[in-house]
């Protein structure tokens, strides 16, 4: 008998309805769609969920100031420079802060499913691929004695549509299961996983690199394995990371806002997180300290 290859994995779309878009409330029938792909591939897509208007917005902000960042030797290169991929941390300033983004409802009620109510929101950042040649190594964001369940997920935006042309993100859908520290390869000082266990978990499902419509919203378990990939363009690809953790999760880790949106959030789908700064405060001088551990 003749083995037959099988499909490469798919990763889950889910698109909003009018409805649903109108109501800012995921109907059953799409809720279960994610929460299903959340527990099987580690990842899914909310592909309608951010308003255009203010990704263009932010990229239109954001692109001169990461050529900027770009130029500048100290600016901190994730895994190195070749990968041609920066932090940069987004604009802290009040009239480019938006529920969208950082407390997105539509991804807060497919966490809520997983973790319960009001997850707290801990991390806002950025990464942004320029044009290279070289990719990432396949890696997780983390290196300690994490919960065997799932404790935490980032939510990424794209502020443009991706594809592999501008570096779209490498995933392994369903890594994330039974992932421990221990798949990472302790000879490098980054959190890259282990060739061997590259090689078998290609043979399972092999990684993918889909494009995304501007507007997608993207939840990734923590624990599944990704790479940033080379971008071939000459256009800077801004993808924009938050953080929900569940309420029981002991973490010190906040956020940066200006102070003169303190008291002024009315966001009460996720528990706040934050270090209120001055609104002249430099965010590009970025922050690299982040602390995603779980606290005695």
């Amino acid at each position: 008998m003749i083995a037959r290859t099988p499909p490469p994995p798919e990763v889950t779309l889910v698109r909003l309805t009018s409805e649903e878009l109108a109501a800012k409330k995921i109907g059953s029938h799409n809720l279960q769609k994610a929460v299903e792909g959340l527990h099987r591939d580690g990842l899914i897509v909310l592909e309608n969920a951010v308003s255009v208007e203010i990704l263009d917005k932010l990229n239109a902000r954001m692109v001169p100031e990461a050529k900027t960042l770009f130029a500048k030797e100290a600016t901190h290169r994730n895994f190195g420079p070749k990968t041609g991929n920066i932090q940069q941390e987004p604009v802290a300033e009040k009239d480019y802060i938006f529920q969208d983004i950082l407390a997105n409802p539509f991804a807060v009620q497919v966490v809520e499913c997983m973790f319960g109510p009001r997850p707290a929101l801990r991390f806002y950042s950025a990464n942004t691929a320029m044009k290279a040649t070289s990719r990432q190594p396949v890696h997780i964001d983390i290196n300690f004695d994490f919960p065997q369940i799932p404790w935490g997920y980032a939510v990424n935006i794209n502020l443009v549509s991706t594809t592999p042309e501008n570096g779209a993100t490498e995933i392994w859908l369903g890594s994330h299961k039974d992932t421990t520290k221990d798949v990472l390869d302790t000879q490098y000082k980054h959190k890259q996983v282990r060739e061997e266990l590259l090689e078998e978990r290609r043979q399972i499902s092999p990684p993918i690199q889909p494009s995304l419509p501007k507007g997608s919203l993207i939840i990734r378990d923590f624990r599944t394995w990704h790479a940033g990939m080379p971008n071939h363009t000459d256009e800077p690809r801004i993808m924009l990371s938050t953080v929900l953790f569940p309420h029981w999760y002991r973490s010190e880790q906040k956020i940066f806002l200006p102070e003169s949106l303190n008291e002024q959030l009315d966001w009460d789908n996720v528990n706040l997180c934050v270090d209120w700064v001055a609104d002249d405060y430099d965010y590009l001088q970025g922050r690299h300290d982040h602390d995603f551990s779980l606290k005695p």
